[in-house]
């Protein structure tokens, strides 16, 4: 009878240590900071951008981080700041000026610094309709 009583404990003890570090685990997760300023915006498909966005909040150890986005074009660079909080960048980078030739629906891209994360495909919707552009990442480091 006891060692049922025991094992009962044990088991909530257990149950309880794993939802702390589950809750540790969520707390301590990375977050994106906010953005600084739109850096550039490239007209790409019909009717959409790329918009290259700067996070200055790097610190002293990271610097400046890139990301670059891919959305319909917005009115203004407010819109487009606040768009970028709920979308995922296709490319995220040190290094700033990454689009260099657009050919159709294929987004030529150079980068002479740190690639944090790449996307070779992204998409965005006008009107509904669904609109897919490629990326061509030409990636070196100084």
């Amino acid at each position: 009878m006891q060692n049922q009583r025991v094992i009962k404990w044990l088991v909530w003890g257990l149950l309880l240590v794993c939802l702390a570090q589950a809750l540790y685990i969520f707390v301590s997760w990375p977050f994106r900071p906010d953005p600084s300023k739109v850096i550039s915006v490239t007209k790409v498909a019909e009717g959409g951008a790329i918009y290259e966005v700067l996070y200055e909040s790097g610190g002293a150890t990271n610097g400046d981080v890139y990301r670059y986005f891919l959305m319909e074009i917005q009115p203004s660079e407010e819109i487009a700041l606040e768009r970028t909080r709920n979308s995922t960048p296709f490319l995220v980078t040190k290094s700033e000026n990454a689009v260099k030739n657009i050919v159709g629906d294929r987004v030529k891209l150079k980068t002479n610094d740190t690639v944090y994360e790449f996307h070779s495909i992204s998409l965005f919707k006008i009107k509904g309709e669904i609109q897919t552009v490629g990326f061509d990442l030409d990636a070196a480091l100084p």
